[in-house]
């Protein structure tokens, strides 16, 4: 088998059991360079010292962890706000009744497309900047983008994990 096979198999694999745990209420966690044992440690220490999820789900932020399941949506509206938008909201929704800043630099963890890689991704986002304009050009090999171009992607079917 040719390794892009391979790769694509393996893709398909992992969003599959994503599409899964999240259909049975299940969850996500994801903390760049820690692992499911990492994980399950920290959560265990969150629970003795919490007994709400939201206090839980609070602590596991606090230690740099995203959770995120049917309830627990992938999208914050920006760093330090409690408040939540899902994949399936506009990243230029107003904020507090004020209008989204289209110009606002957002850290980006992670993309995620079904089915797509990253030249899939890289098209996309020059195709996004060709729309909006050179101002909202990625930084940092799509780590550090505008908000503006954040809702280009999403409106191309891509979401996004925000660094908290």
């Amino acid at each position: 088998m040719k390794p892009q096979s391979i790769q694509v198999i393996g893709s398909l694999i992992l969003f599959s059991s994503v599409l899964v745990i999240s259909g049975c209420g299940g969850e996500f966690s994801y903390k760049r360079g820690a692992t499911a044992t990492d994980f399950q440690s920290e959560k265990d220490r969150c629970e003795t010292e919490f007994r709400s999820e939201k206090e839980i789900d609070q602590c596991l932020q606090q230690q740099g962890w995203l959770v995120v399941s049917a309830d627990k949506p992938l999208i914050p509206l920006s760093r330090g706000e409690s408040k939540t938008i899902s994949i399936a909201d506009d990243a230029m929704a107003e904020i507090d009744d004020k209008p989204a800043d289209p110009m606002e630099k957002l850290q980006v963890n992670s993309w995620w497309r079904a089915g797509a890689g990253p030249e899939k991704l890289m098209n996309d986002s020059k195709a996004c900047t060709a729309e909006l304009g050179e101002e909202h050009s990625p930084e940092a090999n799509m780590s550090l983008v505008t908000r503006g171009l954040l809702g280009c992607m999403q409106k191309k079917g891509w979401a996004a994990l925000l660094q908290q």
